[in-house]
């Protein structure tokens, strides 16, 4: 049962608005440097190279009881792009919210408490960790089927933008999942000193996307 609610909340579908986030995928494209099956097979590892340390790092420590006031503090000095930063305080938010009126979740609803009375901002990431913790499921499984589901969005994203074939981003998605078991045990073991380290290309790109003429996605 865990492993279900880790399924339903982790889906990019999942009503707390991950759907309206490229996370700099939208740069990419208007770039030509995500253009086909192979550039976003380029992309994907990359960007699973830097989740140990990003955002599965966050939700690992979360999740394994680390201080999330810390980690909340750490998330926000590390992400630099505001869209970013931005985007997933509101994530945040949304997924304590959605939680909250589907079952308890005592560490969310403190996370959501501390929130509230300005002592975090806010970090998705974290918050993912607390649902781990709440529910009682396998911390490897869930920081897994978070990097799935982090991978999962910026195929669908890809899939949309460049266009591509339905077919062309599931291939470029199963290739990088045979990366997904050594990232998420990266994650488990990566120390406090090392969250945050991550891609600068990844921070330009959504920096750039502040700027954009015109876009289809909020960051």
């Amino acid at each position: 049962m865990p492993f279900l609610r880790l399924v339903q909340a982790l889906d990019p579908l999942f009503p707390i608005g991950a759907f309206t986030l490229s996370n700099g995928m939208e740069t990419y494209v208007q770039k030509n440097i995500v253009k086909d099956k192979s550039s976003l097979s380029e992309f994907l590892k990359a960007y699973l190279y830097t989740l140990p340390t990003g955002d599965a790092g966050f939700a690992a420590r979360s999740a394994l009881g680390d201080d999330f006031l810390l980690l909340d503090e750490l998330f926000a000095a590390a992400r630099s792009p505001f869209e970013l930063r931005n985007g997933s305080r509101n994530l945040c938010r949304r997924l304590i919210k959605t939680e909250a009126a589907m079952g308890k979740c005592p560490l969310l609803e403190e996370y959501g408490r501390s929130i509230a009375e300005g002592k975090a901002n806010g970090s998705h990431p974290v918050a993912v960790g607390l649902f781990i913790r709440d529910i009682g499921a396998d911390v490897y499984d869930g920081v897994a089927m978070y990097c799935y589901s982090l991978l999962s969005s910026m195929v669908n994203h890809a899939a949309k933008l460049v266009p591509l074939s339905q077919l062309d981003g599931q291939a470029a998605l199963a290739k990088a999942i045979e990366e997904i078991p050594k990232a998420a045990e990266l994650a488990m073991k990566v120390e406090t000193d090392d969250l945050g380290i991550g891609g600068a290309g990844f921070d330009l790109r959504s920096m750039e996307h502040e700027k954009l003429y015109s876009r289809i996605y909020i960051s």
